[in-house]
């Protein structure tokens, strides 16, 4: 027979077990609530863009002749899906609800890509060529808009639709190598004029797109730009949860390739001295998001002062190579300074000392 102790043991553990059914009851109800609460945040389930379907994450202003009247209030919240499909053009983003419309509309849509070519990656016997293309959304006004709208299903914190004019969009565009077709897959935006000095406001690639690597050569023509222009600066803030995590990766590629490179100081331990300005005018990524990625890899460690005030740091090229191997990092150079066309961004000023050099070896 069981004894007293048998019986409290017997007894915790059926406890222990309607506790554990109950939390997970109370789980599936509470991620049933999350569920049903981003159906009523999002106002369309679906896109169909040219012949790929997939679903929106996230709410988008589109016209009320297309979500309805009450679809959105101002505070991103409204009476859930409104448009079970949104139909939308491969080539100008134009949108409809309607199937037949769509076809007949994508049968007569003869819209190129818009803007101009900036820089090619990559050959058509390669799986297809890449290329940047730059677009004023003060010039292809109509485009940018679309564009913007499509791009809110796919980005929380996205508030410029209308009112593009600011800014200008680089399009991630790929051409078959089979057919020659082009295909926007992605962007960025970046405003004009940024006081902040912020290389790109938004950035997106396409879902059935993700997970390829094409965000980090989004994010390294953004930075090869802004070197080109002569200015230091980032992207804008706050940045989203998954900008984070792409940025993350790409920063930490950047400074590590850098830093691998630095020449040793202490030859026997594999180790390099440095500073954080010299890391960020290598990279060209800002003092402070080169500092909060150095922290991350935990590859540094304090080692005083140099010139004047400037803080140096040992880097230990193990341990950055070790993070590279945790993280499933890439070392390659994301972006090819050849692929951008000739002249393109260049500072005059760059441009008059190269002639002013020219002209003091052609005096020699």
């Amino acid at each position: 027979m069981p004894n007293g102790d048998d019986k409290t043991t017997n007894h915790k553990n059926v406890e222990k077990l309607k506790e554990n059914a109950k939390e997970g009851r109370d789980g599936k109800k509470e991620k049933e609530k999350d569920d049903r609460d981003k159906d009523l945040e999002r106002n369309i389930d679906s896109v169909i863009f040219g012949d790929v379907t997939f679903k929106a994450w996230y709410p988008s202003w589109y016209p009320k002749e297309i979500i309805g009247e009450k679809a959105l209030s101002c505070e991103g919240k409204g009476p859930g899906i409104t448009v079970k499909e949104l139909y939308i053009c491969r080539r100008c983003f134009g949108y409809s609800k309607a199937l037949v419309e769509w076809v007949r509309h994508c049968r007569c849509c003869e819209r190129e890509v818009p803007g101009t070519k900036v820089y090619s990656h990559g050959a058509e016997g390669e799986g297809g060529g890449w290329s940047v293309w730059e677009v004023d959304g003060g010039v292809e006004t109509l485009f940018c808009q679309s564009l913007s709208l499509f791009a809110k299903l796919f980005l929380d914190n996205k508030s410029v639709f209308f009112d593009v004019s600011g800014f200008n969009y680089f399009l991630l565009v790929h051409t078959s190598p089979r057919t020659l077709e082009t295909q926007i897959i992605g962007f960025f935006s970046k405003e004009k004029m940024s006081w902040d000095n912020n290389n790109l406001a938004c950035i997106l690639i396409f879902p059935p797109w993700q997970r390829k690597g094409l965000g980090a050569l989004l994010m390294g023509v953004s930075y090869a730009i802004a070197k080109r222009e002569g200015i230091m600066g980032g992207p804008e803030k706050p940045i989203s949860d998954l900008g984070k995590k792409g940025y993350k990766r790409y920063w930490g590629a950047e400074i590590a390739r850098w830093l691998l490179g630095v020449r040793d100081t202490d030859r026997k331990k594999g180790k390099g001295m440095v500073d954080v300005e010299r890391i960020s005018k290598e990279t060209w990524i800002a003092p402070d998001d080169c500092l909060s990625v150095l922290r991350e890899m935990g590859v540094v460690e304090k080692a005083g002062r140099g010139k004047g005030t400037v803080e140096r740091v040992r880097v230990d090229k193990q341990r950055v190579r070790e993070w590279v191997a945790k993280e499933k990092l890439g070392l390659e150079r994301v972006v090819h300074e050849e692929g951008f066309m000739e002249g393109y961004a260049l500072k005059e000023v760059e441009a008059e000392e190269e002639e002013a050099d020219e002209e003091e070896v052609d005096e020699e």
